[in-house]
């Protein structure tokens, strides 16, 4: 009776052994989880860290950049503004040039149209040679000819005009931006 009472106790306290022993590995293999996850959690912490640097830096020298850029852009700006100055000035010149030729041509064209009324005025005194009525005849043709150019001279003339006047409006637009970019500029710079 007493062996069997003892040999239960020994297999209760084994029992309460191998249970101990497995809670116990229970509690290293979480350890070892929680372990794990913390190395794991560390690692990405470390990660998220460096990609932050990274992009710190990244950021850091775009801004640094940025004054740089803004100088290139402004200096390419001035520099595409004196062209097209020098172009415009240089539009305005031919314009010039072309509004006085038309002028000197009208009044050549008037003098001729005097010339022509005074010999009809002659010839109408005298009975012409054949030959002089001949040239005559060849002189109104090329006064209606020349009016017929004039009109095209002061057509193109008028065309000239107007594309003049769209060129000054984009000149000042340009003008505008460089104004914008030179104050955004003097800001990023303070």
């Amino acid at each position: 009776m007493d062996k069997r009472l003892l040999d239960q106790v020994q297999q209760a306290l084994q029992a309460q052994q191998d249970t101990i022993k497995r809670q116990q590995q229970m509690l290293d293999d979480q350890e070892q989880y929680i372990a794990q996850q913390i190395r794991q959690k560390d690692q990405d912490i470390a990660e998220l860290t460096n990609s932050l640097k990274k992009l710190a830096q990244t950021k850091t020298q775009e801004l640094e950049r940025l004054p740089t850029l803004f100088k290139q852009l402004q200096t390419s700006m001035t520099e595409q503004t004196s062209v097209l100055n020098g172009w415009v000035q240089h539009r305005k010149n031919h314009v010039t040039t072309q509004a006085t030729l038309i002028n000197e041509l009208f009044a050549l064209g008037n003098v001729q149209i005097q010339l022509v009324e005074q010999l009809k005025t002659y010839q109408s005194t005298i009975a012409p040679p054949d030959y002089l009525e001949s040239d005559t005849a060849q002189l109104e043709s090329n006064t209606v000819k020349l009016e017929s150019e004039l009109k095209e001279l002061v057509s193109a003339q008028s065309k000239i005009e107007q594309s003049q006047a769209k060129i000054t409006g984009s000149q000042t637009e340009i003008q505008t931006e460089l104004k914008e970019l030179n104050t955004l500029l003097d800001k990023l710079e303070k």
